[in-house]
């Protein structure tokens, strides 16, 4: 069994929908196999701050149909630049996503304008970029 499974089983919720790895020195690696992993299916809300995952983390987690099921997700303090606001936005897994959290990043206004007039994700209700 590996880490990431470890770290997994250790800190999902008894009902197994809301998942925190905050600060788990995750990074890009972390976040690609956390999107293949199958636990993640019914995950609900996910806590991914401070984990350093960068764009092409990012790019992982919005492209992976396992998250399919997401409405909560908080990518604060993750070194995402407009590039990886670009994959949310144009993301067709994260379609049920309500709640985005991407305060301390290095998205720009352009990348905030991307999100914010997403055609792909519409449900989301609340989008945070600043503290």
């Amino acid at each position: 069994m590996s880490r990431l499974d470890d770290l997994i089983r250790d800190k999902v919720s008894k009902d197994g929908q809301v998942l925190s790895l905050k600060a788990q020195f995750l990074r890009e690696v972390g976040a690609q196999e956390l999107a293949k992993n199958e636990s993640m299916m019914g995950i609900r809300a996910l806590d991914l701050s401070q984990n350093g995952i960068g764009d092409e983390g990012v790019k992982a987690i919005a492209q992976s149909e396992l998250f399919a099921n997401l409405r909560t997700l908080n990518l604060a303090s993750n070194i995402i630049t407009d590039v990886g606001a670009r994959y949310l936005a144009t993301s067709k897994t994260l379609i049920n996503l309500r709640s985005l959290q991407l305060v301390v990043n290095d998205i720009s206004e352009e990348g905030e304008k991307m999100l914010r007039n997403s055609t792909d994700l519409i449900k989301l209700t609340s989008l945070k970029f600043r503290i």
